[in-house]
């Protein structure tokens, strides 16, 4: 080991040399603390030894830089101390030294010294050893990840131009190139229709931030959520003592906030009629009046609506005003729901997939053939925001690199909509089996039952099961392999 030893006095300086030579160890000697620093910044020295009484920088000084060096910043420093310098040592020891020595020194005391600094730098090689494996194992573990995240975006960039938003289908390939074309007129509404969880405010955002990003204000508002006496104070804000309970300096409305932005009114058809003439007013007028103030305020943002239930037919019944429904649709945009567009959910699963393996810190980073025939099987009555859901789900009670049928066996109970044959205590399929003996436990539709649908189900299970070794699944199906083969085929 390389050792700095540090003393003007030239005959103490020798004698250390001697002594750490014998040990074994290579000294450099040098006579000033200026010398060292210049001698630390080129070189490491797992162990520096320095007197503390030096002229000009001491030892304590010399320290104290030491410290403040990259080069130096794990190096063991053990100082020499004279009689009278036993305060100064227990100081030194408080800003970093390793140990002190005391004056007259015993070769047997250095050598002891010595010692323990030769462990305690041989333990730091080792953790940061152990350290730079963890490090690459991390890089190595993730770098997988990264490249199919890195594929998924390639792909959302040719296809939409956007990363933020994931679709394949042409129908929304078509509604997102329109929430580009929206998002350059800020002064058209749009108005967004679609079920529950198909993605209004994501492509309300799309609208609002392009391609570019927006700075400006981006302010959502559930209707549905507003007490129908607050609705014209929280849309416009009102002046102090409006009414009862107000705040007494007054409050900006969400309109006031949105500045030159976006209000984003989700729910639209829960607006009370009282304020939905208000609101026609705001986009003829391009102006606004607080409740309770005289002043008029000058409206500069863009309005984006949302529906989950079609405005048109509540027009026809009267609970929601034509004038205000045919101002609001300038730019209309009817979001298909995922069960209409299969294309989206492969490519929606392996992007909830991707993120939610990075949130949780997870190894999936696929997707087995079979679970994507569930998941497009899967009528998806709550949509984008349900598929997410499930993927969330599946990631957080399962581990693994590929997203097994097991692991969404959630869906097989969950599924009203279609034929399915279910299981009391389906989360066997947890574990990718289910048990066909007990014939109790079978429980039929009541509207009836495809048996080619669940022919099919079964063999791809069983193929699930033996990963796709054809011989072992007909074995198990008790079929010869030509006979699996061709219901393979069919």
């Amino acid at each position: 080991m390389r050792v700095l030893i540090v003393d003007d006095n030239e005959d103490s300086l020798k004698s250390l040399a001697l002594v750490l030579t014998d040990l074994g160890h290579e000294p450099v000697a040098l006579t000033n603390a200026e010398d060292a620093l210049a001698a630390v910044a080129k070189e490491y020295f797992p162990l520096i030894v320095t007197d503390i009484r030096m002229p000009g920088m001491d030892g304590l000084e010399l320290l104290t830089k030491l410290r403040s060096q990259q080069n130096s910043l794990s190096s063991d420093v053990v100082l020499i101390t004279g009689h009278g310098d036993r305060d100064t040592a227990i100081e030194a020891l408080r800003k970093g030294a390793y140990d002190y020595l005391s004056k007259p020194l015993s070769a047997q005391e250095l050598a002891a010294v010595v010692e323990r600094c030769t462990e305690h730098q041989a333990l730091l090689l080792e953790n940061q050893s152990w350290r730079t494996q963890f490090h690459s194992r991390l890089e190595e573990a993730t770098q997988s990840l990264r490249q199919h995240l890195s594929l998924a975006q390639e792909r959302l960039r040719d296809t939409t131009g956007m990363t933020e938003v994931v679709a394949e289908s042409p129908a929304m390939v078509k509604l997102l190139r329109e929430c580009l074309i929206y998002h350059e007129d800020p002064e058209v509404p749009v108005l967004l229709e679609g079920e529950t969880g198909t993605g209004k405010e994501v492509l309300a955002r799309l609208i609002h931030y392009g391609k570019e990003g927006n700075e400006d204000p981006f302010v959502a508002i559930n209707c549905s959520a507003i007490p129908a006496e607050l609705f014209e104070s929280e849309l416009f804000g009102h002046e102090p003592g409006a009414y009862t309970g107000s705040a007494r300096q007054g409050a900006k409305g969400k309109l006031e906030l949105a500045g030159k932005g976006t209000v984003f009114l989700d729910e639209i058809a829960e607006m009370p009629l009282s304020m939905q003439p208000k609101l026609l007013r705001v986009l003829e007028e391009r102006s606004y009046y607080r409740l309770g103030g005289s002043k008029e305020h000058p409206f500069r943002a863009r309005v984006i609506c949302a529906a989950n239930r079609k405005l048109g037919q509540l027009v026809d019944s009267g609970a929601f005003r034509r004038d205000l429904y045919h101002r609001l649709k300038v730019g209309h945009m009817v979001i298909p729901p995922l069960r209409e567009r299969p294309q989206d959910i492969d490519l929606l699963a392996m992007h909830f997939l991707l993120r939610q393996a990075a949130r949780k810190k997870k190894r999936f980073r696929e997707i087995h053939s079979t679970t994507r025939e569930i998941l497009l099987s899967y009528s998806w009555p709550g949509n984008v925001r349900e598929l997410e859901n499930a993927i969330e789900r599946a990631v957080l009670t399962s581990d693994g690199e590929t997203l097994l049928p097991g692991h969404v066996y959630f869906l097989f109970s969950e599924d009203q909509n279609r034929r399915r044959v279910t299981f009391e205590g389906a989360e066997q399929l947890a574990d990718g089996a289910v048990s066909l003996h007990d014939i109790d436990k079978l429980i039929l539709p009541d509207d009836g039952l495809d048996l080619e649908e669940l022919n099919q189900a079964i063999i791809r299970k069983t193929l699930d099961k033996f990963g796709g070794n054809k011989s072992r699944a007909a074995k198990y199906l008790g079929l010869s392999r030509y006979a699996l083969h061709r219901r393979v085929q069919k």
